[in-house]
């Protein structure tokens, strides 16, 4: 809901460091908190696509060159946007591939602790197609240079 009005909120860096703190706070009490039904894994696994954005355009505008801590729009969401997707759509995929991911935490929490890290795989093998995809097409519009 709160992603749909148009310049109503804008956290900023202290909101996402906090937003932050809270979420790796989560993980941890989860994790303390039984570790039969739960897993370190699970917060990681909810926000990947997150995670996996942001890893991957750090580390693309690190072997680019380009200064890491300046604004930009290379993110893979943001390059959705610049492609032509509404902030609906784009807003809309990443709802439904959080879903997905948090499909997979409750699998992940029913395995065997040796097994929970194969959860991932689909997930990383999907953020690599996604990111591929969106790349090419940017590229191709001339988005990335």
């Amino acid at each position: 809901i709160f992603n749909f009005p148009r310049a109503r909120i804008f956290m900023g860096d202290v909101g996402s460091q906090f937003l932050g703190f809270s979420f790796a706070a989560l993980a941890i009490i989860a994790a303390e908190y039984d570790l039969s039904r739960t897993s370190v894994l699970a917060m990681p696994l909810l926000f990947f696509n997150f995670i996996f954005d942001t890893g991957l355009t750090f580390l693309r505008r690190l072997a680019l060159g380009q200064n890491v801590t300046e604004a930009h729009r290379s993110h893979l969401y943001q390059l959705m946007n610049r492609l032509g997707a509404s902030h609906l759509e784009v807003s809309m995929f990443h709802f439904a591939v959080t879903a997905a991911q948090g499909l997979g935490v409750m699998v992940l929490i029913q395995l065997p602790a040796d097994f929970r890290a194969l959860v991932f795989i689909p997930f990383i093998v999907f953020q690599i197609v996604y990111a591929a995809i969106v790349l090419k097409l940017a590229a191709k519009a001339g988005l990335l240079g």
